[in-house]
């Protein structure tokens, strides 16, 4: 074709017929440009497919993060409410001055476990990673990814409760340890595995001891309500993935 086109082009010059000639290249760079038009559209075609393989590839992997948080977060809410009954046990049996036989497992855990909180919440890998790649913008929906951003900002928030808490009865060390002391049956960390010893009548008198544990049943009830939020968060989220992950079928 090439050939073809030189030939022809040499055939108009040799018979000096200039208008012929202009006309003819005129059409030659219209083919031109056309054919550059099209290979750039080609090529247009195949970087968006390319994003829109990489963007269906990261919501894939979002819905799966998601899936484990989701996982993660449930476990963590009935462990809150757990820790927030065994505190209420402790509560009552202390203002009543009685601790009936039935509620005596849920006031010693909640002793053992006083300075326990959950350090760790798993993350979005997904996010990060497109977060530190620049990658973000692949999420067409902004509303999504506002939210994924306001996610991580309640998991740092959670996290940042949660080390605040433990510190602050970690130092407070002589209120619990007036009236309570931990006896390890073996050396391992297993809470499972601790003992406690104390004087509940000693405890029911102290009205200081129970202000103590008034104020952990509280922090044990605003955890709670933390979790649950986030726990809305993440199923609201993970309903809106669905949502997107559709638009690709």
């Amino acid at each position: 074709m090439i050939k073809f086109f030189r030939k022809f082009r040499q055939q108009i010059l040799s018979e000096n017929k200039f208008s012929k000639y202009l006309f003819y290249a005129t059409g030659e760079t219209i083919l031109v440009v056309i054919g550059i038009l099209i290979a750039l559209q080609i090529n247009n075609w195949n970087e968006n497919r390319k994003l829109q393989s990489k963007a269906l590839d990261y919501l894939q992997r979002l819905k799966i993060d998601l899936d484990n948080v989701s996982e993660d977060v449930n476990h963590s809410v009935k462990n809150m409410e757990l820790r927030y009954n065994q505190a209420l046990t402790t509560l009552d049996a202390l203002e009543t001055k009685k601790l009936l036989p039935t509620k005596r497992a849920d006031f010693e855990n909640h002793l053992k476990r006083y300075f326990q909180f959950q350090i760790t919440i798993q993350n979005t890998v997904a996010y990060n990673e497109m977060l530190s790649s620049g990658d973000l913008g692949l999420i067409k929906n902004e509303w999504l990814r506002t939210a994924f951003a306001n996610l991580s900002d309640s998991r740092d928030f959670i996290m940042e409760v949660n080390q605040t808490n433990h510190s602050a009865y970690k130092n407070n060390l002589e209120m619990i340890e007036k009236h309570v002391r931990y006896h390890l049956k073996n050396d391992d960390t297993d809470s499972t595995k601790v003992q406690v010893s104390y004087d509940f009548e000693a405890m029911s008198n102290d009205n200081l001891f129970i202000n103590q544990i008034s104020n952990h049943t509280y922090t044990w009830f605003d955890m709670l309500r933390l979790y649950k939020r986030y726990q809305r968060e993440v199923n609201i989220v993970k309903d809106s993935i669905l949502k997107e992950l559709k638009k690709y079928n």
